[in-house]
């Protein structure tokens, strides 16, 4: 494995209290992320809060052997993971210095609240009481950690400070939209398998935001005890406002600073599709520095893996996709196909789609049209999408579904139930999706439509289905 070996005597012990021990094919660090201000609250019984705390990190750092200065990225795990060293040194291998941490209380990491649901919504008295603030500080301070290792004597790590970035999925893909929300040192930002307008998401039956975060919480819905750091209405509880405010995505993407790709499935469990168009449109809504470029890659059939399920193809586009836009955001090198829009007719028994070609800085060798009539998420592997080429006539690509065609599954397609939306593959190794579609317009959250999702999978007793939409959501 192409990764530098160290010895702890060339670290610097800066002001985060770090250090390191030597692996094969990494580092092993730790550092201070918060001294002795910490401030938490127990995911049990009694639910005290803690204050004056001290949370130190782990991860696992690895970096290219020869060469450099590197860009550096810290990589943020999902919910109840940890961090990962083959990735880090996967990352290392393609030119990136790279810190996979553990959050507060995982892997090694001591200190702070645990990563349960009950701990994600303890945000009274104040939101640094819960633990994705305590979360998005760790990788924050990795980059402080970064900017120190480049400054120690002979930057043994070859670290360019100039070139941070920040890449996660899941909760590490909220831990992303986070630090490039608030953070202007990211310049690069990769978000995997996530998306906001949580409360939207709230309302679908079996969703993991009504299921996990907020019924089996401190009691909240099941009782109606409106105790402090419980949901006991999700209308209009303030301890739910307080944590959409603070920490649903959506709340971070127009405020985003780093060059951000979000890479999503169209059949994710958790953050399911109508989501997807609603925080594109929110990180388009910024005032953003001219040089800010944001795209999205949507997977066809992939759930909240991505690409677990999917064929090697879409690994290798997937991954083919990320070095890219890493190589753009930190080198200025090749920049992606504008995104696709799609148009769409009928002609008697077909329906028509045409999406003008765009290219970025190489040109265009393939556009796909990804098509469903349904969206559900319990089947594995998912089956909703079908793909098929599109042709370039002129300076457009058209394709063609037959109305009342078989789908593999779901009903056949009408142009009133048709899902769809496009992707354009470039010689640079990109590959960006279109919003996405349903009907005769973009898809957004609609009552005459709702995906089916796989159930929460901790449920171990009845749930009760989420309660009639609100009028209005809360005040945020």
């Amino acid at each position: 494995m192409l990764t530098r070996a160290i010895s702890p005597a060339a670290i610097l012990i800066v002001s985060l209290a770090s250090a390191a021990e030597v692996r094969t094919n990494y580092l092993e660090v730790f550092y201070d992320s918060e001294t002795g201000d910490a401030n938490w609250g127990d995911s049990g019984e009694p639910y005290q809060l803690h204050t004056g705390d001290t949370i130190r990190i782990h991860g696992y750092l690895a970096a290219p052997v020869t060469g450099g200065p590197y860009p550096a990225i810290v990589i943020g795990h999902g919910h109840g993971g940890h961090g990962d060293p083959d990735f880090a040194t996967a990352l290392a291998a393609l030119g990136y210095v790279a810190l996979s941490i553990d959050g507060p209380s995982a892997g090694l990491s001591t200190g702070g609240p645990e990563d349960t649901e009950q701990a994600w919504i303890t945000v009274e008295p104040s939101p640094n009481f819960g633990y994705l603030y305590h979360y998005a500080y760790a990788g924050m301070r990795a980059l402080t950690l970064f900017e120190a290792l480049a400054q120690s004597p002979g930057n043994p790590l070859h670290i360019d400070p100039q070139r941070l970035g920040v890449l996660g999925a899941s909760m590490g893909g909220q831990f992303t939209y986070y630090i490039n929300g608030v953070d202007d040192r990211v310049k690069a930002a990769v978000a995997i398998s996530v998306a906001g307008d949580w409360f939207d998401t709230l309302f679908y039956p079996g969703s993991w935001l009504y299921h996990g975060l907020y019924y089996y919480t401190r009691d909240g819905l099941r009782s109606g005890v409106d105790a402090p750091n419980a949901v006991s209405n999700v209308c209009t509880d303030a301890t739910l406002q307080t944590f959409l405010r603070n920490f649903d995505v959506s709340s971070y993407a127009p405020r985003q600073h780093g060059k951000l790709l979000t890479l999503i499935g169209t059949d994710d469990q958790y953050f399911p599709l109508p989501s997807i168009n609603t925080a594109f449109d929110n990180v388009q809504s910024a005032d953003h520095d001219p040089a800010f470029t944001s795209r999205v890659m949507i997977v066809p059939n992939g759930k909240h893996g991505v690409i677990d399920a999917n064929p090697i193809a879409a690994v290798l586009a997937s991954l083919g996709t990320v070095n890219a836009w890493l190589r753009h955001a930190f080198y200025g090198e090749a920049a992606p196909p504008e995104t696709p829009m799609v148009f769409r007719w009928t002609a008697g028994e077909w329906m028509i789609f045409a999406v003008p070609a765009r290219p970025g800085a190489t040109p265009i060798w393939r556009m796909d049209l990804n098509y469903a009539t349904q969206i559900d998420t319990t089947p594995t592997p998912a089956c909703d999408f079908t793909t098929i080429p599109m042709f370039p006539v002129g300076n457009a690509y058209l394709g063609a579904v037959r109305i009342g065609a078989p789908q593999a599954c779901g009903p056949p397609p009408a142009p009133d139930n048709v899902i769809y939306y496009a992707s354009v593959k470039d010689l640079a190794g990109f590959t960006i999706s279109s919003r996405v579609y349903r009907g005769d317009r973009e898809m957004t959250f609609s009552p005459d439509f709702a995906p089916v999702l796989q159930h929460f999978p901790r449920d171990n007793f009845p749930v009760p289905p989420p309660p009639d939409r609100c009028l209005v959501p809360p005040p945020g």
